[in-house]
């Protein structure tokens, strides 16, 4: 017989209330109780197809005797392995971090800029080499502080020394990156 079949018998045959005085039919021995293993008796291994449990009466099926297994009680998440509350960096231990802004401009001097934008998690900070791979045009590149570069050659990077995001309040700043005919203003957001 199945687990959960025995189960089920179990808890419709507990539901009775107990034993009764005078025997299994009462007080009067009367033959109305009906015996539930004669209802299964005819089950063999795991298969519940022959089951007859047509005549078991369910009304008076206490269901809050009947333990919840829906979910294994082993199963469930030990308190040690809950989520931390923050395990974020404070800012005077943070060290920067380094990337690279690849910079790319075509022959119609259409520019790319990669990465397009920069979001620094809060308590890090950010420091910024620009690349210049275009093959046929220089490369000015001027930042919202006041200084930057000009003239960056084809080939040539600029590490720029200032590192971004170093305050502990939520700013934003941006580089201006252009040649003769093309701008694109890279934004570093400090959150």
């Amino acid at each position: 017989m199945s687990r959960w079949a025995l189960i089920f018998v179990l808890a419709v045959g507990c539901s009775s209330g107990g034993a009764k005085p005078g025997g299994r039919g009462g007080a009067d021995g009367g033959s109305d109780a009906r015996d539930l293993a004669s209802a299964v008796e005819d089950l063999a291994g795991d298969d519940l197809a022959g089951a007859d449990l047509a005549g078991v009466d369910l009304a008076g099926l206490d269901l809050a005797s009947v333990p919840d297994l829906s979910v294994p009680r082993d199963l469930s998440i030990p308190p040690d392995l809950s989520v931390p509350r923050d395990l974020s960096i404070p800012p005077d231990l943070a060290s920067p971090s380094s990337q690279n802004v690849d910079i790319y401009v075509d022959n119609f001097c259409k520019m790319d800029v990669i990465p397009k934008k920069f979001d620094v998690p809060a308590g890090t900070s950010l420091k910024l080499t620009y690349v210049n791979h275009s093959r046929d045009y220089p490369v000015d590149v001027w930042l919202s502080y006041g200084g930057g570069f000009l003239d960056l050659k084809t080939g040539a990077s600029w590490a720029d020394r200032f590192e971004h995001c170093r305050g502990l309040r939520p700013s934003t700043a941006w580089a201006d990156i252009s040649t003769a005919c093309s701008r694109y203003r890279l934004m570093i957001n400090c959150l």
